[in-house]
């Protein structure tokens, strides 16, 4: 064993130009050392006077940056050496020595070191060759780094140069199809792919969706969250980078089978908002050049941010034009309902009538009108159309016109409504209709006829009697065709009130959500029905304002009642 550490020492890089004798002097001084892998044999910038000759095992060199980075210097072998530097020089050591694998080293000291090299030219010439070809060989290792280093600085300047433009064409789109199609066309661009697809993800139906063209015309396409290739990035945040899209399981053939396209090779990657939150999925096809590359996936990465802030922008955009044109709607059809309101209340000796209609905001279609008929008689309507905006303001005067074309062809309320059912059940869709409450005045019999299309139960208070409710009716206009709607008539004796109102009023909330409730009006209404039918009015609005405190109106609220006062103490007949 001995002697073949001898001639392992002796053939070491160092040694092989020393005599025999002079090796023979050497070796007994030189010390053995086992090192474990991954032991530091040697730190960077410390204190040290020792020469080793490696006979077992590996080794590496390398030096930190002040940024933490460690590059690898070199990687010594068996029949190498190391620590001459400051065996030379005296200076601190210059890098860090580590096993790599179990070690053996014999070790030289300083004398012994001094001694050869001031003795032994060939040793000194020995020395001088193997630092001479370790520093070329650092410097071309760090000219290798240098130059890596520049190119990827390169490509990174680059890639950042086409993020910043694509962000900028990006930013200039505010539509969010338009602004899809943007993203795709610069993704697909620069990372130099054939074609794709961008997905956002649908949180409330938990599906991926995109738009696509179909035979020139632009769909709606939607996929489950975790099915296929698009759903399972969506649903785990991985990057598929996929060289080969027909040995993947999730890839869908059936798709290339229809369109004609062949799909090669696919990189999908989740797209990511500033705050890690996946927001949509580019699915990006066939790199024109080979398979899709880790700078591929940085650049995509990169643009993802641009993107899910564009979207983001383009909602907000979106949901703020959509309320624009919303508020401009409502302001148009509130306009259009006030306009059908009738503008004046009409006068009938022994009557007194009030009517008022406190709009929502989003403008829900009650409508109210009083029609005077030739034969000095008076038909009236109160009903509530489906629906909100300018759609439901448009069905309004649709209803309003019909009532009073028909009326003064025949009065009957029964008659009446049956003809504008009929006519509204024609002239609109399904999810069209209206409750309607049609009243007729006959003032010289006092007598009340009416009828009843699905909408509340006024409230009638007789005197002497007190209060119950006008029953009757049917279902709401434009629902079922030919409907056989009934009429029922009321005689109206002195301080009997007749009290006709909306859903707005009974369905008002207090802030706790506690509605108003049908109860509390018919009990203002027999609390004051002695009074002028103005101030029942009032009563009732004022006691729901009260209620609902700050609470936001979210229906019309329309109010008509009819009051026969009694005669004053001298026999006269009130005129309204």
């Amino acid at each position: 064993m001995l002697s073949s550490v001898y001639d392992r020492l002796r053939l070491n890089i160092l040694m092989e130009d020393l005599t025999d004798e002079q090796f023979k002097s050497v070796q007994p001084h030189l010390r053995e050392r086992h090192y474990i892998a991954g032991e530091i044999i040697m730190e960077d910038e410390s204190e040290g006077s020792d020469l080793h000759l490696l006979l077992e095992g590996r080794v590496k060199l390398t030096r930190r940056t002040r940024f933490g980075d460690e590059f690898r210097l070199a990687l010594l072998h068996p029949g190498d050496f190391f620590g001459e530097l400051s065996m030379i020089d005296g200076r601190t050591r210059a890098g860090r020595v580590t096993a790599t694998d179990d070690c053996t080293t014999y070790v030289m000291g300083k004398t012994d070191f001094d001694v050869l090299l001031a003795e032994s030219h060939p040793f000194a010439l020995r020395l001088l060759l193997v630092t001479s070809v370790r520093l070329r060989s650092q410097n071309n290792h760090f000219l290798h780094e240098l130059e890596n280093t520049t190119r990827h600085l390169v490509t990174d300047v680059r890639r950042l140069e086409r993020v910043i433009d694509a962000s900028k064409m990006i930013n200039s789109a505010l539509g969010l199809e338009e602004l899809l199609k943007v993203i795709l066309d610069t993704a697909v661009r620069i990372i130099d792919a054939d074609s794709g697809t961008v997905y956002l993800i649908d949180v409330k139906k938990n599906e991926l969706w995109s738009k696509v063209l179909e035979a020139s015309e632009p769909i709606t396409i939607r996929l489950p969250l975790g099915k296929g290739i698009a759903g399972y990035v969506a649903a785990t945040g991985d990057i598929l980078n996929i060289p080969d899209a027909y040995l993947d399981a999730r890839f869908n053939p059936e798709v290339d089978r229809k369109t004609g396209y062949h799909t090669k090779t696919i990189l999908c990657m989740p797209m990511k908002d500033k705050d890690g939150k996946i927001v949509g999925v580019f699915q990006l096809l066939n790199k024109h050049d080979g398979a899709f590359n880790a700078e591929d996936e940085r650049t995509i990465e990169a643009l993802s941010i641009h993107a899910a802030l564009a979207i983001e922008k383009a909602r907000l955009y979106e949901e703020e034009r959509n309320k624009l044109a919303l508020e401009k709607e409502l302001s148009a059809a509130h306009t259009v309902q006030v306009g059908l309101l009738p503008k004046e209340i009409p006068t009938i000796v022994g009557y007194e009538f009030s009517a008022m209609s406190l709009p929502a905001k989003s403008v829900a279609g009650d409508l109210y009108d009083f029609i005077s008929l030739e034969d000095g008689n008076l038909a009236l309507t109160l009903g509530d159309v489906s629906g909100k905006g300018m759609p439901a303001a448009l069905l309004m005067a649709n209803v309003q016109a019909t009532f009073r074309a028909y009326s003064r062809l025949n009065p009957s309320p029964s008659e009446c409504v049956r003809r504008s059912n009929e006519l509204l059940f024609d002239s609109t869709s399904a999810d069209k209709f209206v409750t309607l409450f049609y009243g007729l005045l006959d003032a010289g019999s006092n007598v009340f006829h009416y009828t009843n299309a699905g909408h509340e139960e006024p409230f009638f208070y007789r005197t002497g009697s007190g209060l119950s409710k006008l029953k009757g009716g049917g279902v709401p206009l434009g629902v079922v065709n030919g409907f056989p709607y009934d009429e029922t008539s009321v005689e109206l004796s002195e301080g009997d009130v007749i009290v006709i109102f909306s859903d707005g009023l009974e369905d008002a909330v207090d802030p706790d959500g506690n509605r108003f409730g049908c109860e509390r009006i018919g009990e203002i209404v027999e609390q004051h029905a002695g009074l002028p039918a103005d101030k029942i009015a009032d009563e009732i609005l004022n006691a729901v304002r009260t209620f609902v405190s700050d609470t936001p109106q979210f229906d019309d609220m329309t109010l008509l009642v009819i009051r026969r006062p009694a005669r004053d103490g001298r026999g006269n007949i009130p005129l309204a």
